[in-house]
C-alpha cells in the first residue's frame, strides 16, 4: 500500500462511481489505470465489490409463494385456531362427564358391595348368555375372565377413541 496517491486517481474514482468505467474513459486513462497500481486496484476491487453486490443482491431476493397459496394458509391458520378455541371448553366437558362418570361408577359398586353381588353373578344367566358361551366358560372362574377380557377390549377401544379424535398427537 503506497500513501501516495496518484494525480488521476479522483477521475478514475468518479468514472467508477457514475458506473461507466471503461466506456467513458479516454484510451490515455485506460492505459494509466492499466499501469498505475493504485489506479488498477481501485478498479479491481470496485469492480469485485458491484459485482459482488449484484450477486448478493440476486441471491437475496425473496421467494414470493402465489398469493392463492397465502390466502389458503392465512384461511386454514384462522379455521385451526377458532378450532382450538371452541375445542377448549370440550375437552373441559369431556374430563368433567369422565370424572362424573368414575364417580357414579364408584358410588354403584359401593351401594352394590353393602347388599351383596350376587346380581353381577346371575347377570350373564339372565340374559341366557350361557348358551353362547362354550362350555369351558360356563364356570364362574371362566365367566369372571370373560368379563375381564370385555374390561380391556372396552378400556383398549375408548383408548384407541380418544387417541384419534384428540387433535394434538
Amino acid at each position: 500500500m503506497t500513501l501516495r496517491t496518484c494525480l488521476r486517481h479522483p477521475e478514475v474514482k468518479i468514472l467508477l462511481e457514475r458506473g461507466s468505467w471503461p466506456a467513458a474513459a479516454t484510451p490515455d486513462l485506460r492505459t494509466h489505470a492499466a499501469d498505475c497500481a493504485s489506479c488498477a486496484q481501485l478498479v479491481l476491487l470496485t469492480q469485485a465489490f458491484r459485482q459482488d453486490r449484484a450477486q448478493a443482491h440476486v441471491q437475496a431476493a425473496p421467494r414470493l409463494e402465489a398469493p392463492g397459496v397465502l390466502w389458503w394458509r392465512a384461511q386454514l391458520r384462522r379455521r385451526n385456531s377458532a378450532i382450538e378455541r371452541l375445542q377448549r371448553p370440550l375437552i373441559g366437558a369431556q374430563i368433567f362427564a369422565a370424572v362424573l362418570s368414575l364417580v357414579a361408577a364408584v358410588a354403584f359398586l359401593a351401594w352394590q358391595s353393602k347388599q351383596g353381588l350376587t346380581w353381577l353373578t346371575d347377570f350373564p344367566r339372565a340374559l341366557h348368555f350361557e348358551s353362547l358361551l362354550p362350555a369351558a366358560l360356563q364356570n364362574p372362574l371362566g365367566e369372571s375372565a370373560l368379563v375381564a377380557a370385555l374390561l380391556a377390549v372396552s378400556a383398549a377401544v375408548s383408548g384407541a377413541l380418544v387417541y384419534t379424535t384428540s387433535e394434538k398427537r
